[in-house]
């Protein structure tokens, strides 16, 4: 390798790691630009009243690069700064330091790649151009900001401490012009969080957002901090309901494993349950843990109401699927996992006839709807091909019974 190529390799950074997005939140000016100017942990620290949670990104791929690399800088900081409820946002980029030009024998040039133009087309506008403006802003907002939007729903937690914890739920859409302001703020989030996700045409009537907050008392004052949100989008159903389409769904890490996700969930369900203008409610894409998180919770609700009584064995008929779907509104794809889940739980071995029928149940659904591919394949590939999806899915029911 030429010797000035290795030594540039030296001033790549990964760009994950180098993006570190802060939640602060201050009773004072003078206590938010102290904590900002520390030296903080990855856990956060407390200066003077002010709060800081610190995090990285899951990914950086939108803005950096498929790669995630940066390169041109050593020491590289690249900061996010939020107010932690109203999202009011200073960004800034720090770094010990950055190649200017280096000598070298090969035709590949050396420069800096710039790291604030393409994060700065990811946030919102109205960005606080200075530090001491942000500090005053968030003071300002840890007392004044309000969620926007309509508070629909709360519920109590824990911290390690035993202290009881407050959470609000707002439900908004975008007519409401504070609303459309706050979202544009906290869009940037799910580019870092949900892989290939996009922004949302916030011009579409259609869209609904849920968000959730922790409700703090500070010295007898409310505050308010983003936990996570969800966007939901209402299709047309034939012949005059809405189906509810759940798009994007965030709890944000330092927040994650907590039962959040699973009460924003449970409240978007239960919106839709409460509405005769709605038929179901599915999920766009959603990811392995995301997967996980719903099964739970659907079977919890389900078993809560004795929904699987009448099935006592396989195979079941479509129009049980079918009159259990309507009833629950819940999609007929995760219905038909929550019967297999129900029927997996009440057999006792893998060795009796029951099992047996509940086997032969899943395959015919698995190669339903692999259909195209499997018959790609030849007898004994596909019949493989079954098996195998077979058994990871009842290792996944399995899991999720083992948690309910």
């Amino acid at each position: 390798m030429d010797s000035t190529l290795a030594a540039a390799s030296q001033w790549a950074t990964e760009s994950n790691a180098a993006v570190f997005i802060r939640l602060i939140s201050g009773e004072t000016e003078s206590g938010v630009m102290q904590a900002m100017s520390s030296e903080l942990s990855e856990e956060g620290d407390e200066e003077e009243g002010a709060d800081v949670i610190e995090f990285h990104p899951e990914f950086t791929y939108p803005i950096y690069g498929e790669h995630e690399r940066i390169f041109g800088y050593k020491g590289l900081s690249i900061n996010i700064n939020y107010a932690a409820g109203s999202l009011a946002t200073y960004f800034n980029v720090h770094y010990s330091k950055r190649i200017e030009q280096m000598e070298s024998t090969s035709a590949v040039a050396l420069k800096a790649d710039d790291v604030d133009t393409p994060m700065r087309q990811i946030l919102a506008d109205s960005i606080c151009s200075t530090q001491s403006e942000f500090a005053q802003v968030v003071a300002r907002d840890t007392h004044m900001f309000r969620p926007p939007g309509r508070k629909v729903h709360e519920y109590s937690g824990r911290s390690s401490q035993t202290e009881q914890l407050r959470y609000e739920i707002y439900s908004s859409s975008f007519d409401n012009a504070e609303s459309a302001k706050y979202h544009e703020r906290v869009q940037a989030l799910v580019l870092f969080f949900i892989e290939g996700a996009q922004f949302i045409d916030t011009d579409d009537e259609r869209w609904h957002v849920h968000t959730v907050f922790e409700r703090l008392d500070l010295n007898g004052q409310t505050s308010y901090s983003l936990v996570g949100f969800s966007t939901v989008y209402n299709f047309y159903c034939w012949p005059d309901r809405k189906r509810a389409r759940i798009s994007q769904f965030l709890i944000l890490p330092p927040f994650q494993g907590q039962g959040h996700g699973s009460a924003l969930y449970a409240h978007i369900h239960a919106t839709v349950l409460a509405s005769s203008e709605y038929a179901d409610l599915s999920v766009e894409d959603p990811s392995e843990a995301f997967d996980d998180m719903r099964d739970r919770n659907d079977m919890r609700y389900l078993l809560k109401r004795n929904a699987f009584d009448q099935i006592k064995s396989a195979p079941v008929e479509q129009s049980v699927v079918e009159e259990l779907q309507q009833k629950h509104k819940l999609s007929r794809r995760q219905m038909t996992r929550c019967i297999e889940m129900a029927l997996l739980k009440t057999i006792k071995s893998e060795k009796s006839v029951e099992f047996g029928r509940f086997r032969l149940f899943v395959k015919r659904r698995i190669y339903a709807q692999n259909m195209d591919l499997l018959q790609a394949l030849d007898v004994d590939e596909r019949k493989q091909k079954v098996a195998d999806s077979f058994a990871s899915v009842v290792d996944g029911y399995r899991r999720v019974l083992s948690l309910i």
